[in-house]
């Protein structure tokens, strides 16, 4: 099964383990998205308070629409990785920390 490995340790950095491959995200929310998820793996978090998190100077319904195209751009990057390790259940976010390797959490 791949893997999702994260390296935030000296930049961000994000690919498939063990093939190598580099996971691309262009939009730096989603960077800071994934790394604040695979910081706190098996951890589910809010909508809103990932919304709040990284949209707190945003009108309320602004900040919504960007996350939700946030999610949207991570959910199809990892996707395009054949990585299935992004739990979205409703109001719930998180990733399964089965399936995610961090540089953070392993230091």
């Amino acid at each position: 099964m791949a893997r999702l490995s994260l390296a935030l340790l000296g930049g961000f950095q994000a690919g498939c383990a063990p093939a190598g491959r580099p996971l691309t995200l262009a939009r730096g929310k989603a960077r800071a998205l994934l790394a604040y998820l695979a910081l706190r793996p098996g951890q589910t978090c809010s909508r809103d308070g990932l919304t709040a998190l990284l949209w707190g100077d945003a009108d309320a319904q602004q900040a919504r629409n960007s996350f939700r195209v946030t999610l949207f751009t991570l959910r199809r990057a990892l996707r395009s990785a054949k990585l299935d390790c992004l739990a979205v259940e409703g109001s719930a976010v998180a990733l399964d920390p089965a399936a995610v390797d961090v540089d953070v959490l392993r230091f």
